[in-house]
């Protein structure tokens, strides 16, 4: 008798010692994916950030008020008459002086994240769209490139870049859409929006600008 109950009190404690490694295998590795997803999701939220980033690196010693008033902003240029594009301004890449003349504070790309919302005006063309940021990449120390997609129509073929240098306050801009395809060249504040067969493209944007 004292030994089945010997037995019994054997079985008894094997099968709760299984039942308690099982537990605790069970929780490593519940913690273990946990920690591996809690990882994996601030991975993918630092690079995000990282994208961020990138544009307020960028961002000269403004107020907050004036932070904020360029933020809320979305349009990215504004046309203006030709006679008010300064005579001392030189576009090096540019191959005629015709186009749509436009003005444009640089600062207003730099504040935009990925997801804000832009919008480009371009009623000589026809052309008055609305896009979002998609990506924002650095180029190199000083030049920092926007990409996005318009609203409207095929995102493959509805599209633009926006290639800027703070160092030589220059800008390069290339618009894709179902209508035509425009390139833009400012500096300084002030630029020439063109067909892009007339343009630049954003390859040809170095530090070696006056």
């Amino acid at each position: 008798m004292k030994k089945n109950k010997l037995l019994i009190g054997t079985a008894i404690a094997c099968v709760a010692l299984a039942v308690l490694i099982w537990f605790a295998f069970s929780q490593q590795s519940s913690s273990a994916l946990t920690s591996s997803l809690e990882k994996g999701q601030g991975t993918g939220q630092k690079m995000a950030d990282n994208q961020n980033e990138f544009a307020r690196q960028n961002i000269l010693n403004l107020s907050a008020s004036e932070k904020e008033r360029l933020s809320q902003q979305q349009i990215v240029f504004n046309e203006i008459e030709k006679d008010q594009l300064p005579s001392n301004v030189n576009f090096p890449l540019i191959k005629n002086a015709e186009g749509m003349v436009i003005k444009y504070d640089p600062n207003v790309i730099e504040l935009k994240k990925v997801g804000d919302t832009v919008k480009f005006q371009m009623l000589e063309y026809g052309i008055n769209r609305t896009g979002k940021i998609v990506e924002i990449e650095p180029v190199d120390q000083d030049i920092v490139r926007w990409t996005g997609k318009f609203d409207q129509g095929d995102p493959n073929q509805n599209f633009f870049t926006i290639t800027q240098s703070q160092k030589d306050h220059y800008t390069i801009m290339q618009i894709f859409t179902e209508k035509g395809n425009y390139s833009a060249e400012i500096k300084d504040g002030v630029g020439l929006v063109q067909t892009m067969d007339e343009g630049v493209t954003d390859q040809e944007l170095h530090h070696d600008h006056p």
